[in-house]
């Protein structure tokens, strides 16, 4: 059998694949992502032509998957005219569907012929040469990079993480530091820039995002970021890191009602990593949108030094 190797992480020339989730709850994402990649220097195409990658319609059963394949393979069509052919994905979601349509393109003849037919159809050269990344590697390839452009650290904060399950529980290989259970990337980052990483039982248990049974079944997912709070709560970490807009979104716009059913006090503030980061570098925290999270960041940026003067 033919041993799987690993991509290695790009450091420069991105396409970066804008994610629809983290621009309708969490703009200052995007801005954060492209505030880091500015500061290290890094060549990027943020293009105004790609279009979303359709994840929420497919894994909710909303949309033929041949139409996902052919809507992805004009994304992936139009990261490859760019000279930054390092497609990254700020969402995990983005980054499991295009990979999985990237990976039956080349390996389904037939597919791959019929796909090609619909982009020819539109005027369209069919060219799926690209790689697909997350954010979160990339920044983690560079952290000595950016770590060198820092104004702040996170000495004295604890800190948890979570993973999305679209990055670590679906291409489960290619999950890199760490394992598929035990994703060590954002612990990675949080570590670098001098911040400890508390363990807590329920690190590997979904937010309860959870797509098609958040559509049919809201009490089962409910169940399980009751699950997932309760085990943050007793860890009590200063800050809570998330990899996925969709994770934030759960873990800080659910937190206020979640805390009254589970009769605890809960007031743990929610970045998602490149919002950490731009941060630490000297972002100002209203220019990247803090001010649209739920759960006030403002005592956490008090404890790492960063002045808070609201606009």
């Amino acid at each position: 059998m033919k041993e799987k190797i690993k991509l290695k992480t790009p450091v420069d020339n991105f396409y970066i694949f804008k994610s629809c989730s983290a621009g309708s709850t969490y703009p200052g994402i995007e801005v954060s992502i492209r505030y880091v990649l500015d500061k290290i220097g890094a060549h990027y195409t943020d293009d105004p032509r790609q279009s979303s990658c359709a994840g929420f319609a497919v894994y909710s059963g909303m949309m033929p998957f041949q139409t996902n394949l052919a809507l992805n393979a004009r994304n992936l069509s139009l990261a490859s005219e760019s000279v930054d052919r390092n497609v990254i994905c700020i969402c995990p979601a983005s980054y499991s569907n295009i990979k999985y349509c990237l990976k039956l393109l080349s390996k389904d003849e037939k597919l791959e012929a019929r796909t090609k037919g619909i982009l020819e159809n539109i005027g369209m050269s069919y060219d799926c040469s690209s790689h697909v990344f997350n954010v979160s590697d990339v920044f983690l390839a560079r952290a000595k990079d950016i770590a060198k452009k820092a104004k702040y650290s996170l000495s004295g904060i604890n800190a948890v993480t979570h993973h999305g399950c679209h990055y670590s529980k679906i291409f489960f290989e290619d999950v890199s530091p760490g394992t598929c259970e035990k994703p060590m990337v954002l612990d990675d980052i949080v570590k670098g820039f001098g911040g400890e990483v508390l363990d807590y039982t329920e690190s590997f248990l979904c937010c309860g995002m959870g797509f098609h049974h958040s559509l049919i079944d809201r009490e089962y997912p409910r169940a399980l970021l009751k699950r997932k709070y309760a085990s943050i709560a007793q860890a009590g970490p200063d800050i809570i890191i998330t990899q996925c807009a969709g994770c934030s979104f759960n873990l800080d716009y659910y937190q206020e009602s979640l805390s009254k059913e589970l009769g605890i006090p809960l007031d743990i503030p929610v970045l998602h990593f490149s919002e950490l980061e731009a941060l630490l570098l000297g972002a100002d925290p209203y220019d990247i949108g803090l001010d649209m999270h739920a759960v006030p960041v403002e005592p956490f940026l008090e404890k790492v030094g960063i002045e808070v003067a609201k606009k």
